[in-house]
């Protein structure tokens, strides 16, 4: 059983952040009211605080005349679909013909991870909004923190910055669901005090908790509960305990009728068994390609393990691919695993 400590952190507070960024939010605002169609990109296979991220933005400067699109490559899950705003989630053809003299990057680390669509030679200012500490600052304006629980929190501070008055109760949904999913529903170490005090002040804005919670945490879907029966059967604890290993294979998603999107959280059950202090969750996502995720509920920096074969994240929660089949990707990544411990 671990022993449960007092967390010795000092909490910053949605108003001391604003104030660390006051400068950059200003020359934000600048950029902002200086130009008028913006693109808004989030990361490859974007999750709920990227989605958030980009359609609290869409929402808030479309109802100040300017004209947005938003666009993350790779798959998203349908339910984004349900949320205010969804109709700016763009395609790359819908990209292509925009016409946009302003990119605002949310949640997204590197250009890398944008699959081609930001470049060094990018001609119009970026505006680049990221809490991951692997973030490239190649941005005109970088406003970037990584001890923020979400990339929604620091795109509050920005809008409250702006014009408070300007954030809906769609705008505020958008927002709290960044924060709800990066912390595993209040449930992760970054639960921290900033975190808590941006969700009440979502709340106290008009955001859905509820509705949110009960879509993206309570319910799951069918396809996404017939995948979880096999993937469990192939969790293996290791190094007496410490160690909990997963995997999904693509013959479980052909004999489930399941996609990898249906695998959303399920690393959070490695996390779940007492004495457990690393995860990691293996995908096949095409032939000799594996996609890991990792997690450590205690002290240890998976991120450190994720960026020797190229990945990133952060302390707690961080990912990679290998070039290599899922069984050979397990022994390479249970090495590694063992070097933290």
């Amino acid at each position: 059983m671990r022993t449960i400590l007092p967390k010795r952190k000092t909490w910053k507070g949605i108003r001391m952040n604003k104030d660390r960024f006051d400068p950059q939010f200003e020359k934000a605002k600048g950029l902002v009211d200086s130009h008028q169609r913006f693109l808004v990109i989030g990361h490859v296979d974007p999750d709920g605080d990227c989605i958030g991220s980009m359609l609290s933005l869409a929402l808030f400067f479309r109802s100040r005349g300017k004209e947005v699109i938003c666009f993350a490559p790779g798959d998203r899950s349908e339910l984004f679909d349900r949320l205010p705003g969804a109709e700016m989630l763009g395609s790359w053809e819908d990209v292509a013909v925009f016409g946009h003299d302003l990119v605002i990057t949310v949640d997204l680390a590197t250009m890398e991870r944008s699959d081609g669509l930001l470049t060094p030679d990018q001609k119009h200012p970026v505006i680049n909004i990221d809490h991951h500490p692997s973030n490239e600052r190649y941005g005109a304006i970088d406003i970037v923190d990584e001890n923020a629980a979400a990339t929604t929190i620091l795109v509050l501070g920005f809008l409250l910055a702006i014009d408070r008055s300007g954030i809906t109760p769609e705008i505020a949904t958008c927002l709290y669901l960044g924060i709800l999913m990066d912390t595993g529903g209040f449930r992760f170490h970054n639960t921290d005090a900033e975190a808590m005090h941006a969700a009440g002040t979502l709340i106290e804005l008009g955001a859905d908790s509820y509705g949110l919670t009960h879509d993206f945490i309570y319910t799951k879907k069918y396809s996404t509960l017939k995948l979880l029966a096999p993937v469990l059967e192939t969790l293996e604890i290791l190094d007496g305990g410490k160690i909990a290993v997963m995997k999904i294979t693509n013959e479980m998603l052909e004999k489930t009728g399941a996609t990898l999107k249906d695998s959303e959280g399920f690393i959070d059950y490695g996390a779940t068994i007492d004495d457990v202090e690393l995860i990691a969750l293996l995908r096949e996502t095409g032939p000799g390609r594996t996609r890991i995720s990792l997690r450590s509920p205690g002290d240890h920096d998976v991120a450190s393990l994720a960026k020797r074969y190229g990945g990133g994240g952060h302390s707690k929660a961080a990912g990679l691919t290998m070039d290599t089949d899922i069984f050979e990707a397990e022994k390479m990544i249970v090495k590694g695993l063992r070097s933290l411990l």
